[in-house]
């Protein structure tokens, strides 16, 4: 039977009234890595006591849907969900404050009351996430400067936008990319800086990342790429940002800068970190202590294609490292392969996914390849909800595997994305996506694959 539907246990500690031997898991952290490690510890050992200890007082909430909530395309309080796993037990607002090696333990407190205990482990998860990185910038803690991470950053820029009439979101990722647009949905002049040459610069090469930037040009967005903010400028509340050697009035300032590990809780611990600043971690996401897993935000990866050490700061990820360090607390051995920071974002109905590298990090990591983008129709050019989508392959030039896939267009794109994802990860050459089988019927599909289509352009190349 595959390890999937194996339950095991392994020793820690014998319950008195069954007899059973039961293993202590505390999680510290409940969002995508840690609900899920919790989730899967529990299916894989109904035995197991789980322990789940998180900072906040609501047990989830959905911060990439934060800016949908800013533009008032869902309601604020939509982002909290009251999921629990079931026969966990969770502490909300409780605050993990050292973890102690040699003891097992971890030491809790309470935020509310102030009061602390000590909860015993026999294997520990950290899912600590990320904090949002705050540029060291002259202005930066000047009130009207916000940050997009939690409901309550997304609670305080919403009151916010009732007032300001002018935004600048520094950060030209995903999030800063939405956030731009959903200010704009609020009535607000919205400007963007990103300080590499092109938005999305992660994901996108810079020919497909411009048709996002004409996107949010045709949606009001100023975009500023190549450029820094140099300062925040303002009394007790912001007033004007100084980029590029221009000033920009502005009434308030989004800090979409990415995030960084938290890591503190286990640096203090002595647990080793990596290059990146994540928690580093082995192939089965075991911390320099072989009692202790980490996952999601706060874990070093690596990237499947160069195999260098990465972070992968995104849900799916999170969710997928929390799912096997929950089954490796309790005895699995189940090996995290690392990452291709798979990527879904959308713009006022602009759909926008890449997978893999870019061909400027493949030639950051001396990879040779070959490229080629294609514009085609979803549909039948007849067919009245014909719209276009845009394919870029990237293929390695010595063994014709694909390494990296971009897709943007107004439907089809998340599936693409997936389907290129599993290919890359699997080593596919583009003679197969090429020779792939697919399904045609004019009011659902293409004549012919845009997948298909692309990788026909890669190999006229080749």
């Amino acid at each position: 039977m595959h390890q999937l539907f194996v339950r095991r246990k392994h020793a820690s500690r014998r319950d008195a009234h069954e007899g059973a031997v039961l293993t202590r898991v505390v999680i510290i952290g409940h969002e995508s890595a840690g609900f899920n490690a919790a989730r899967q510890a529990k299916i894989v050992d109904r035995s197991a006591k789980i322990t789940v200890i998180e900072r906040r007082t609501y047990p989830l909430y959905h911060p990439c849907d934060i800016p949908s909530a800013i533009s008032g395309e869902i309601a604020l309080h939509s982002l909290i969900e009251d999921i629990r796993p079931p026969h966990v037990e969770l502490h909300l607002g409780s605050d993990a404050e050292e973890i102690n090696l040699d003891r097992k333990i971890v030491k809790t407190k309470e935020l509310k009351s102030g009061r602390t205990k000590t909860v015993s482990y026999d294997s520990l998860i950290l899912a600590t996430g990320g904090r949002p990185f705050r540029p060291p910038i002259p202005g930066i803690d000047l009130d009207g400067v916000y940050e997009v991470k939690t409901v309550e950053d997304a609670n305080a820029i919403i009151n916010a936008t009732k007032k300001a009439k002018k935004a600048v979101v520094v950060g030209g990722g995903a999030i800063g990319v939405e956030t731009s647009v959903a200010l704009r949905r609020r009535g607000l002049e919205v400007t963007l800086i990103e300080m590499v040459p092109h938005i999305l610069p992660s994901a996108l090469d810079k020919d497909m990342s411009e048709l996002v930037a004409e996107k949010l040009r045709k949606e009001g967005v100023r975009v500023l790429c190549g450029q820094t903010l140099d300062e925040i400028a303002g009394g007790r509340s912001v007033n004007s940002v100084l980029s590029g050697g221009v000033e920009y009035p502005v009434d308030m300032v989004v800090m979409a800068t990415g995030t960084r590990p938290e890591t503190e809780l286990a640096e203090n611990a002595g647990l080793e970190v990596g290059t990146t600043g994540g928690i580093k971690v082995d192939q089965y996401l075991r911390t320099s202590d072989p009692n202790i897993f980490a996952a999601g935000d706060c874990a070093e990866t690596r990237n499947i294609i160069t195999g260098e050490p990465t972070l992968s700061q995104t849900a799916s990820v999170a969710m997928k490292m929390g799912r096997i360090a929950g089954g490796n607390a309790v005895g699995w051995k189940e090996k995290f392969d690392g990452t291709l920071n798979t990527l879904v974002t959308s713009i006022s109905g602009l759909v926008i996914g890449s997978t893999g590298i870019t061909t400027k990090k493949a030639e950051e990591a001396r990879i040779e390849v070959i490229s080629a983008r294609i514009r085609t129709l979803n549909k039948p050019a007849y067919h009245p909800e014909a719209t276009p989508i845009y394919v870029k392959l990237i293929v390695k030039s010595d063994d014709r595997r694909l390494v990296g896939g971009q897709v943007i267009g107004m439907t089809g794109v998340a599936e693409r994305v997936n389907l290129l994802s599993l290919a890359v990860q699997n080593g596919m050459h583009v003679d197969e996506l090429a020779n792939m089988e697919y399904c045609y019927m004019p009011a659902v599909a293409a004549t012919v694959e845009p997948l298909t289509m692309a990788a026909e352009a890669v190999l006229r190349k080749l």
